[in-house]
């Protein structure tokens, strides 16, 4: 939905959300498709009050130095099967790995998987030089379970 390139970025205030419903009710099989919701690849980005939700891929992907954010916010698609989500590996917040400063604070990663029992492994993925600060992950409802919520 929103890709950062330049460095030097305050990202403010951004709810990026793929329909899960539209004028003809609820959304079923992977309809609506956006992979991810935001991508960073600058150096020296921050943000603020971010939310990704309902992507079919990885939600947020932090590829840029130096980031960070404080509150991040996002929930996994409720229309999806573990084939074509659980198994690829999927996550809600990925620092790529050639990342070498990275700091978060406050990241939650929900799940309501609807409509099949779908099991993710990681609600956060990064590389050990990244920071993580009071992160969670909430089952809110439905089939499934986010196994751990950082790097295993």
């Amino acid at each position: 939905m929103i890709t950062v390139n330049s460095g030097n970025v305050v990202v403010d205030g951004i709810w990026l959300w793929r329909a899960d419903h539209d004028i003809q009710g609820l959304v079923y099989e992977s309809r609506n498709p956006v992979d991810t919701g935001l991508m960073v690849n600058g150096d020296n980005v921050v943000g603020y009050g971010l939310a990704c939700e309902h992507t079919l891929g990885d939600m947020l992907v932090w590829n840029g130095n130096n980031g960070r954010s404080y509150f991040y916010q996002s929930e996994y698609p409720y229309d999806v099967t573990q084939a074509n989500y659980g198994d690829k590996g999927f996550v809600a917040y990925r620092v790529g790995d050639n990342v070498t400063s990275h700091e978060a604070y406050g990241i939650g990663v929900y799940s309501f998987f609807r409509d099949t029992s779908v099991t993710v492994e990681n609600g956060i993925k990064a590389p050990a030089s990244a920071k993580f600060h009071n992160s969670l992950s909430v089952f809110l409802d439905g089939n499934g379970q986010i196994t751990h919520v950082i790097n295993g």
